[in-house]
């Protein structure tokens, strides 16, 4: 086992609040901290306490067969397959999909790294430790046509009647949005934004989502990716659900506080609320309309475990209670204290974790015990 010192990121999206509270630093943090990454991703490896201090991704690939196992190498490849982040959006994170495997595969061939770095999908699974409000995929385009009715803004109702006789309405529509001309998407954008305001009064669900839309108007201005909000479901995760997002599905995490698990893979692209570079050609060929994230809560699978279903193929994540076995013997793992201090019991080490503490366990680590008082999620590979 390996303890793990995670790595902090400070993009100007994140909060000066919450990953700091979760440590015991003082708040305000000097920057906004926007992710805290336990892993082995190039751009952001965790550093580990064996000798010389090595980070994570140095030691897989001085031997993935020892740390990753024959059965994870071989099905994935020299690298860990997953990530594990802490997320705290202060503000929203840019509207964007991920691609399938097969068309990051497809663009490579041809482009290079040019749109995508890496042959691999970029699933996602987002689990809230505190309110979290995300935009995530797609409204049928009759509820976009109710939506745009309580509105009344003409450009959007013209938009969204031209979208209705195509042979995939809200596909059509969102290019349309994307499509809007530059010197006239700031009128648009405040068009929508005074409509919402409006509308935003009226409560519900619609009343709602509105207001979510003013909302990420003051920080995002004049900018499109405010009017696509408005074809995406808007929905606020409470402490304890997740949403799993498959390639093909848009979203934008607005803000809030959670556990985020995903693929090792950098494949993204984006289409708006955000100054890093826009693909809207690349996103509309990769979105589908119909795919939605798929919310639901822990499921138990034996004593003291639960675990959050994805779909993914690179990851599992669990939630145990300390006097268990940790799952995941079959691969590597890294286990994380969100909360509380417990010990982590191998044949090779006794590792003490306490608040936001994590720690790496390779393939050959064996069964592990937990033990003492706390929160505690393992990410690992699903077994054959």
């Amino acid at each position: 086992m390996d303890r793990l010192t995670p790595v902090i990121f400070t993009d100007a999206w994140g909060s000066n609040v919450s990953i700091a509270s979760l440590q015991g630093r003082d708040i305000p943090s000097p920057q906004r901290e926007s992710e805290l990454w336990m892993g082995a991703h190039e751009e952001g490896p965790a550093l580990t306490d064996r000798e010389g201090a090595p980070d994570l991704a140095t030691l897989v690939a001085a031997d993935p067969v020892a740390e990753l196992g024959e059965h994870c190498l071989a099905r994935y490849g020299p690298r860990l397959p997953f990530l594990l982040k802490v997320l705290a959006p202060g503000r929203a994170i840019s509207i964007q999909a991920h691609p399938s495997a097969q068309q990051a595969t497809e663009v490579r061939a041809t482009s290079g790294n040019e749109v995508y770095v890496d042959d691999w999908a970029k699933p996602e699974l987002l689990l809230a430790i505190a309110p979290f409000e995300v935009f995530v995929g797609m409204r049928d385009h009759r509820a976009v046509a109710e939506l745009a009715g309580r509105l009344r803004v003409p450009r959007l109702t013209e938009l969204v009647e031209k979208a209705a006789v195509s042979d995939d309405p809200a596909h059509a529509l969102l290019g349309a949005v994307l499509a809007t001309p530059a010197d006239e998407v700031a009128g648009f954008a405040r068009e929508v934004v005074a409509a919402c305001v409006r509308l935003e009064s009226r409560g519900g669900e619609l009343g709602a989502a509105a207001a979510a839309v003013v909302r990420v108007a003051e920080e995002h201005p004049d900018d499109i990716g405010i009017v696509v909000l408005l074809l995406m479901h808007h929905r606020v995760l409470e402490p304890g659900e997740y949403i799993d997002v498959a390639a093909g599905v848009l979203h934008s995490y607005v803000r809030g506080l959670g556990i985020e698990v995903l693929a090792n893979s950098d494949n993204v692209v984006r289409a708006g609320l955000t100054s890093k570079a826009v693909n809207v050609p690349e996103l509309l060929r990769i979105v589908d309309p119909r795919a939605d994230g798929v919310a639901g809560r822990g499921r138990v699978v034996g004593p003291g475990v639960e675990v959050f279903d994805s779909a993914s193929d690179r990851f599992r994540l669990y939630r145990v209670t300390p006097g268990r076995a940790l799952p995941g013997e079959h691969g590597p793992r890294i286990a994380f204290c969100l909360r509380g201090r417990v010990t982590l019991v191998s044949a090779t080490r006794t590792l003490e974790l306490g608040d936001v503490d994590s720690a790496f366990l390779p393939a050959g680590e064996g069964a592990v015990e937990l033990q003492g008082l706390g929160e505690v999620f393992v990410v690992t590979v699903p077994e054959a």
